[in-house]
């Protein structure tokens, strides 16, 4: 995995700093360094990019713990705090530097960039993430003096520029929308830079944003959500949205996966089409770790994901799901399993019957195996990527048991 991320790194490094500059990944500086960075928590383990200096790093690690679990959360604050008081680097040994090949001290590169979008001096942290189809880099730029300034979604490819770009899109269409419940980012740019699409975000305050938001909070804000988009209940087979899940399906590039989903698909058709449902927005991948307390309201971030019409209560059963697969660490078999075995209880505070709330889970499971297979994660490398091991099986016995 640490090979992985590294890699990772190098090749996005390219992008983010093109020749003349030069990342390298320990070992002497061949040329005039440029900038220094620190790997968190290690070069073994890489999972963490820090400018080397004392209050932006420490900047940077401030946050970094924000909807995981506590472990994680004291790591961070510990870091961060060594950070602030100068003695973690004399113990972090793993360094990245940006060196100035030619030596001229004005060669261009993504800082110097956000520095004139911004209109200031930045820094850069940036979070490397575990191999997915649409791993991207998330930076973190950061003044000086270690405040946070903004955050920048960068797309190095068709799947990840896509979602680039319709994250910008969902936060314009989620700014005018009059949420009460929830705090989402802020567009404060927009626009390609050296053949990549870049979305620049405002912070939102989610450092010292410890405590986790309760349940009916969550699901509160989530129906306000929906409500954005929010159509009279009708038939799921003579929705919009079914018609637009099945032409997605049968648009799949050919494969057993996708033939056994759209087999599926039908089933729960026939089996649920009659059923009616209320559609709505989702945000579309909406977890603990993209959430944070403030107050009475929810900060939110990531909305790349986001579609203004789906069956109520998909937020909901990603949030329980991906709760399950990740804090928990629980088979991934199992915990699709549970999606539809729990979905009633889960999907109470939205008002859905027994029987809505089974349709709705087997078509969640429906859409998060389309997604998967349409963004190839499995070729990606994506832990979760191979849908016929765990979410094709789940649904197959659901329907079995129906």
């Amino acid at each position: 995995m640490s090979d992985d991320r590294l890699r990772h790194l190098r090749d996005v490094g390219r992008l983010l700093w093109p020749a003349p500059l030069e990342l390298t990944i320990g070992g002497p500086a061949g040329g005039d360094v440029h900038r220094e960075y620190l790997l968190l928590p290690n070069g073994r383990r890489p999972r963490l990019l820090v400018p080397h200096g004392r209050r932006a790093a420490a900047g940077a690690l401030r946050g970094y713990g924000v909807g995981r679990g506590r472990s994680a959360r004291w790591q961070a604050a510990a870091l961060a705090a060594g950070m602030a008081t100068g003695v973690a680097p004399l113990f972090l040994r793993d360094r990245v530097r940006l060196v100035d090949g030619a030596g001229r001290g004005d060669a261009a590169s993504i800082e110097s960039h956000l520095a004139g979008v911004l209109g200031t001096e930045v820094l850069l942290s940036m979070y490397l993430g575990a191999p997915r189809a649409n791993r991207k880099p998330v930076l973190q730029v950061l003044a000086p003096d270690g405040r946070t300034l903004a955050y920048v979604k960068v797309g190095v490819d068709p799947l990840t520029s896509r979602l680039v770009r319709d994250e910008a899109a969902a936060l314009a269409t989620l700014a005018t929308a009059g949420l009460q419940r929830s705090t989402i980012p802020a567009v404060l740019h927009t626009g390609r830079w050296n053949g990549l699409e870049l979305l620049v975000q405002s912070p939102l305050p989610v450092a010292g944003q410890r405590s986790r938001p309760a349940r009916d909070q969550v699901a509160a804000a989530q129906a306000e959500v929906a409500a954005v988009g929010g159509t009279p209940a009708g038939p799921l087979s003579l929705s919009p949205y079914w018609a637009d899940l099945t032409d997605r399906i049968e648009a799949l590039p050919a494969s057993p996966a996708a033939e056994t989903l759209a087999d599926l698909a039908g089933r729960i058709g026939k089996a649920f089409g009659d059923v009616s449902l209320r559609l709505g927005a989702w945000h579309g991948e909406w977890t603990p770790w993209n959430t944070a307390l403030a107050g009475d309201r929810l900060l939110v971030w990531d909305w790349e994901r986001f579609a203004p019409s789906v069956p109520v209560g998909y937020d909901a059963l990603h949030w329980a799901l991906q709760t399950d697969l990740v804090n928990r660490l629980a088979d991934p078999a199992g915990s699709a399993g549970r999606a539809v075995a729990t979905a009633a209880a889960v999907l109470d505070p939205f008002g859905l019957t027994g029987e809505q709330s089974r349709a709705t889970a087997l078509a969640y499971l429906t859409e998060l195996a389309t997604r998967y297979l349409a963004d190839r994660q499995v070729e990606a490398g994506a832990r979760l990527g191979d849908v016929g091991t765990w979410l094709l099986p789940a649904i197959d016995t659901a329907l079995d048991a129906d």
